[in-house]
């Protein structure tokens, strides 16, 4: 994991409202349903001023309070302009990163994240701003958590 500063960027996408216990639960998760719908309905192909990223993003923001408070989840690709998108503003992440197969390798970063913000040797804090998952190549994912 490392520390990194991102620019100003913006995604556009679909999205749902969940939280962490709903997505725990087969019957009550609404993210990976949602991903089906994302390429059932190719809205990758509907979406304007697509960037030349080929990124998807699985961004988790709007959050109440804290980890088990409800929050936005939103699959998305990087766009050009702000109209009907996500602004993902200016901040500082953690980033860990993970390789493997899908969607195996999603849960296992995502549990790399967990055990970090529950030990003892954790460095940040969660700032709730902007988190997300970036899928940038076909093995791998990089999650960036926003800290204070």
């Amino acid at each position: 994991m490392k520390v990194k500063y991102l620019e100003k960027f913006y995604v556009a996408g679909i999205t749902t409202r969940t939280n962490n216990e709903k997505e725990l639960n087969e019957e009550t998760a609404q993210i990976p349903a949602l991903w089906d719908r994302y390429a059932e309905e190719n809205i990758e192909g509907k979406t304007f001023n697509k960037a030349k990223s080929m990124a998807m993003y699985g961004v988790y923001n709007k959050y109440e309070s804290d980890v088990n408070s409800d929050y936005d989840y939103t699959i998305a690709v990087e766009v050009t302009k702000p109209k009907n998108a996500i602004t993902i503003e200016k901040d500082k992440y953690l980033v860990f990163t993970k390789n493997g197969e899908f969607p195996e390798v999603v849960i296992e970063a995502w549990k790399d994240v967990w055990d970090y913000f529950a030990s003892e040797d954790c460095e940040y804090e969660r700032a709730y701003n902007y988190d997300f998952e970036k899928y940038a190549k076909e093995d791998e994912i990089e999650i960036y958590i926003s800290i204070k």
